[in-house]
């Protein structure tokens, strides 16, 4: 067990707990900086690690035997014929979007468009279904316009549109709106399907793809939200 010089409230603040701060000492050899200390405190939080929530899923058999197994794809494929199929996947980002409505809103989009590049696939359109209380409302108003400021703004960074959506208001939503939104990519099948999903997983894309990728996206957001995606 490796001497920590850091004061444990910083650690603790991003919600890592000292046993997860000594793990992190002992595997690195030393103490993380601060910018790898984030990138930590994001990767084993329970957003991305499920690190609560775990445990109990593991507690359902279709759930268990897929970690077990191969695990979940990141999102769904239809094959079209034998040259393309059709990814896509479907996320609400309801909470964070009633905290903070644009970047909860943009950073659904994300992630979702982030599922299908990972299947080796070209996002070409986003949909969404929206519920909200009566815009009548100030708070009501204030979440509906920004959180479609939110998923329009992040599909025009990198160049996705959205094509399609609906709306509904209702005073049950009231402050606590639903925010859905679906990504639809277009994948070439090669061989077959299975052939296709291997492949993307197996020959990721150049680097400088990744990187115009990432400069695209201007959207001021903090390294927790940019790790996360």
């Amino acid at each position: 067990m490796r001497t920590l010089c850091r004061a444990p409230e910083v650690w603790r603040d991003m919600g890592l707990t000292d046993a997860e701060y000594q793990r992190i000492a002992d595997l690195m050899g030393r103490e993380p900086t601060d910018v790898e200390l984030g990138m930590f405190a994001v990767m084993w939080s329970e957003h991305c690690g499920y690190k609560y929530s775990r445990p109990v899923l593991s507690l359902f058999k279709r759930y268990r035997e897929s970690l077990e197994g191969a695990g979940f794809e990141n999102a769904g494929v239809i094959p079209l014929d034998e040259n393309l199929g059709v990814a896509f996947k479907v996320e609400s980002h309801n909470h964070p979007s009633a905290v903070e409505p644009h970047q909860g809103a943009a950073t659904g989009v994300g992630g979702i468009i982030r599922d299908i590049f990972t299947m080796g696939a070209r996002p070409i359109a986003i949909l969404d279904s929206l519920r909200f209380g009566p815009l009548n409302e100030p708070r009501n108003r204030y979440l509906f316009e920004h959180v479609v400021e939110g998923i329009s703004s992040y599909g025009n960074c990198i160049g996705v549109p959205t094509v399609a959506g609906e709306v509904y208001f209702h005073p049950c939503y009231s402050g606590n709106p639903l925010v859905n939104a679906m990504a639809v990519g277009v994948v070439g099948m090669a061989l077959n399907l299975l052939t296709a999903i291997i492949v993307s997983r197996l020959t990721p894309p150049p680097p400088t793809h990744i990187q115009e990728i990432v400069d695209s996206i201007r959207i001021p957001r903090g390294a927790g939200e940019a790790l996360e995606e």
